[in-house]
C-alpha cells in the first residue's frame, strides 16, 4: 500500500480513539504519521542498495513503484522487527502509554496493510514528470472509504 492509505488507516483508528476520549487529535495525528514514518526504511535500503542516485528520493519511490531492482524493506517489515519494536513500545508506554498506543498503532498498521496481495490489480498506471505512480482499485477504494470515516468521526 502506498503513503495515502498508510496515513489514513491508523488517522482513523487515532480518530476513532479520540472520539470515545482515549487519545487527542495531535495523538491521532501522530498515529498518522508513524503510519508513513515506518516506511523510511525504504529510502535507508536504497541508499544501501543503490548503484547510482543513492540519496534520490525519485529513485526511492520509483524503484518501490516501478522498478523493484531490490527489496527496500528492512528487518522492522518483518517478524524480527515487530518483536524488538513490541518490546520497545512496551517499554515506553511504561511511562507514556498513549505515546506508546500511537506508535504502535501507526507501526503495527503499516505492517498489517502490507501483507494482503489483494491490492495487485491496477487500475491506474501513470507517469507525472520523472515519478512513476500506480493505483489498485482496492487501495483507490479503501482511502475513499477511509476519507469519508475519518469525517465521518470528526463530525460527530
Amino acid at each position: 500500500m502506498y503513503s495515502q492509505t498508510h496515513f489514513l488507516f491508523p488517522l482513523f483508528i487515532g480518530l476513532l480513539l479520540y472520539r470515545v476520549g482515549i487519545f487527542s487529535w495531535k495523538l491521532a495525528l501522530f498515529a498518522g504519521i508513524v503510519g508513513i514514518f515506518i516506511d523510511i526504511d525504504h529510502y535507508i535500503e536504497h541508499i544501501i542498495h543503490s548503484k547510482k542516485n543513492k540519496f534520490s528520493l525519485r529513485a526511492t519511490w520509483n524503484n518501490s513503484i516501478k522498478l523493484h531492482k531490490f527489496n527496500q524493506r528492512s528487518f522492522i517489515h518483518y517478524w524480527d522487527g515487530a518483536v524488538i519494536l513490541s518490546f520497545l513500545f512496551l517499554i515506553v508506554s511504561l511511562w507514556y502509554p498513549f505515546i506508546a498506543l500511537a506508535l504502535a498503532i501507526g507501526y503495527f498498521s503499516n505492517l498489517l496493510l502490507d501483507v494482503p496481495n489483494f491490492a495487485k490489480k491496477t487500475i491506474l498506471k501513470l507517469k507525472i514528470g520523472e515519478l512513476y505512480f500506480r493505483e489498485s482499485w482496492v487501495e483507490v477504494l479503501f482511502c475513499v472509504l477511509l476519507i469519508i470515516g475519518c469525517i465521518i468521526v470528526l463530525l460527530l
